[in-house]
């Protein structure tokens, strides 16, 4: 038993030494681009219909809007996450098993050549 802690102990100490670490600060990790942020579009496509997809953005208290789920926490969130997050609500009662997408769009969105009344 007793030489057995001793070979422990001798692991330990050698495995010791073998440290990554060096003193030396890591830089920081670079910036996620796949998080959305307010001021973000995106454009969200369901198979099958049209009239929930389209262009949205992200609006300054971090929600995307939609009229059939209300608003969808988007801020912070990465692209991936926040498409499984729509789909599950749409899931939720609305669609049986829906297909989403969700890019961002890096352009702004055209201005409307309609007259706002």
């Amino acid at each position: 038993m007793v030489k057995l802690r001793s070979c422990a102990v001798l692991l330990l100490l050698m495995l010791g030494g073998c440290s990554l670490w060096q003193g030396e600060e890591l830089p920081p990790p670079p910036p996620r681009t796949d998080v959305l942020a307010p001021g973000d579009n995106v454009w969200i496509a369901v198979a099958g219909e049209e009239s929930l997809s389209g262009l949205y953005p992200v609006k300054a208290d971090g929600t995307v809007w939609m009229e059939l789920l209300g608003a969808l926490p988007a801020a912070g969130i990465a692209l991936p996450v926040f498409q499984e997050n729509l789909r599950q609500r749409l899931a939720a009662g609305y669609l049986r098993q829906p297909l989403v997408a969700v890019t961002r769009v890096t352009t702004p969105p055209a201005p409307s050549l309609r007259q706002s009344q």
